[in-house]
């Protein structure tokens, strides 16, 4: 593996982050962003960062480019106030079972440090009013119902807004593992920025676009006011990577998973069907390349939201264990891993689909389907005919 993406990915999964405080991850993409010269960084009003690969030279090819997507938050901690000198009140944002929080061990990053805490107390709030109870019912739906928040003794005072997370040490490297307080979606997301390093370095002919989205963990809102204020580009196809809890048939190291469909929905068959010709394009070439292409409905992602308001779009993973930090085997809370066989094939195929704009088009069709078809047709017709009498 390129030394620089393993950098990147370590780098990336220390930060501290939550739902709606991303600042730490933002700032890092934005500093990425500022020693490209080709690639461009907006931010909605949301605080969602599109940024866009421009070639060298433009053109006026009607292909349409590749937007790959990922979020910047991960379930966690809020401080919110100091109740008193020795205890903090903080919100949790995400999903993790209730069971995990007894007298666990977090931390804050307050101030640039980590402050230790542990919880004291586990808040379980009713919703206050319809549109809460709305969107707390719909949250249940989608496996988002935890406590609402805690109170933790700390060991010195957390500002407010600092981000909160579970008492996980950085990340470390063991064999083919990483093993890191956050993988999802972090570790997408750190594939998405070494591919555009790739396309940066290689320069690419055709544009690219990368989306990174704020508050996913709570029912993604971050790309529901996306695509509400149509900040991505609608000519474009959308390939939403996540990590996501590996099921029964998905193995880590198998390769990263294209992903058919989740826990709410299936996804654009032909965006689908589109990865699938570029994976197998790939493997033909590098025969270290391997994926997978399941249903992975352990959860709900992005996709569900871009297919719903009319994006052609499917999704990628990485096969993830300990997902949101819970050891089900163990019953504690423990680093969240990722196979670096799985990451590094995820970055090739992520540059693959960034260039193949320029050799297979994208026309809402399933690419090469209509011909397999046509010619298992032709190949048995005359024998079905034949046999057709009794």
């Amino acid at each position: 593996m390129s030394k620089v993406h393993l950098e990147i990915l370590q780098k990336l999964v220390n930060l501290p982050t939550a739902p709606f405080v991303e600042t730490h991850v933002i700032r890092h993409i934005e500093d990425f962003v500022s020693r490209r010269p080709r690639l461009r960084v907006r931010r909605d009003r949301f605080g969602n960062m599109l940024v866009k690969y421009e070639p060298t030279r433009k053109t006026k090819s009607k292909l349409r480019p590749v937007l790959f997507a990922a979020h910047m938050d991960h379930p966690g901690f809020v401080a919110t106030k100091m109740v008193d000198e020795r205890r903090v009140y903080a919100d949790f944002r995400g999903w993790v079972q209730r069971p995990y929080f007894d007298k666990a061990k977090i931390r804050f990053f307050s101030d640039g440090q980590w402050v230790p805490a542990t919880i004291e107390k586990v808040i379980m709030d009713s919703p206050s009013n319809a549109n809460a109870r709305r969107a707390a019912s719909s949250a249940r739906a989608f496996g988002t119902h935890a406590p609402s928040g805690v109170i933790a003794v700390v060991k010195s005072p957390v500002k407010p807004d600092s981000p909160g997370m579970w008492h996980i040490k950085d990340a470390m490297i063991r064999g083919n593992r990483i093993h890191a307080r956050v993988c999802d979606d972090i570790a997408g997301l750190a594939a998405i920025i070494c591919m555009l390093d790739v396309i940066c370095r290689k320069g690419l002919s055709v544009p690219c676009y990368a989306f990174f989205t704020r508050a996913e963990e709570v029912g993604f809102v971050g790309a529901l006011a996306a695509v509400a204020d149509r900040t991505l580009p609608k000519n474009t196809l959308v390939v939403a990577v996540e990590c996501s809890k590996a099921v029964s048939g998905v193995g880590l190291g198998d390769g990263p998973v294209l992903r058919v469909g989740d826990k709410a929905s299936v996804f654009t068959p032909a965006a689908t069907a589109y990865c699938q010709i570029v994976a197998e394009q790939l493997a033909q070439k590098d025969k270290s390349f391997r994926y997978q292409r399941k249903l992975m409905d352990g959860g709900t992602c992005e996709s569900t939201a871009y297919c719903h308001y009319g994006y052609d779009a499917t999704g990628i993973c990485l096969p993830l264990a300990n997902y949101h930090n819970m050891d089900e085997a163990g019953k504690k809370i423990a680093a969240e891993s990722i196979d670096l066989r799985d990451y590094q094939n995820l970055i090739k195929w992520f540059v693959a689909l960034a260039e193949s704009p320029v050799k297979l088009k994208f026309d809402g069709t399933h690419p090469g389907l209509g011909r397999r078809l046509e010619s298992l047709l032709k190949q048995h017709r005359r024998r079905l005919v034949r046999t057709a009498k009794p």
